[in-house]
């Protein structure tokens, strides 16, 4: 019994400290985390939303976030051993990142894990729960957006 408290006080506290929120700025993030490992600026010209990516290393994990119009929409987490994340810390990533709002029960698609929220933010775990991937909304339809712009013909400069 011992051991499995102190395996818990152990899971809560490494996944406390890797705990991006969806729509923190670029400086809260670096409070958060201290200085950004890589930093990929993807604003070309063609690219229909402007995003930059930031990486950081925290308590075992190695974070991911993208970050448009100066806040974060997405972020990935995986641990820095390859280990699987457990079913504790894929609940309390969610918890960190649902902003008032409910997750829904998760649905298997394509052998990966899915949920979603109740305002269209997702979350993807991988078919061999290395990586989850937390969307904002505003990522989520802005990537609507510019999918639909892409299939929509259009004459301009005719």
């Amino acid at each position: 019994m011992r051991i499995a408290l102190l395996t818990l006080f152990f899971i809560v506290s490494v996944t406390a400290t890797a705990r991006a929120r969806l729509g923190e700025t670029a400086d809260q993030l670096v409070l958060r985390y201290g200085q950004p490992l890589v930093e990929k600026d993807q604003k070309a010209g063609g690219d229909k939303i402007p995003l930059a990516e930031v990486t950081f290393q925290k308590g075992g994990f190695e974070i991911n976030v993208t970050i448009t119009d100066g806040v974060s929409v997405a972020e990935i987490f995986k641990k820095l051993n390859g280990e699987p994340l457990t079913v504790e810390e894929v609940r309390t990533l969610l918890s960190a990142n649902s902003q008032g709002h409910e997750w829904e029960a998760p649905r298997m698609v394509q052998g990966q894990k899915w949920w979603t929220r109740d305002d269209t933010a997702t979350a993807q775990l991988d078919q061999d729960g290395s990586w989850l991937t937390i969307r904002s909304k505003e990522l989520v339809s802005k990537e609507a957006v510019a999918k639909k712009d892409v299939r929509a013909p259009s004459l301009e400069g005719f």
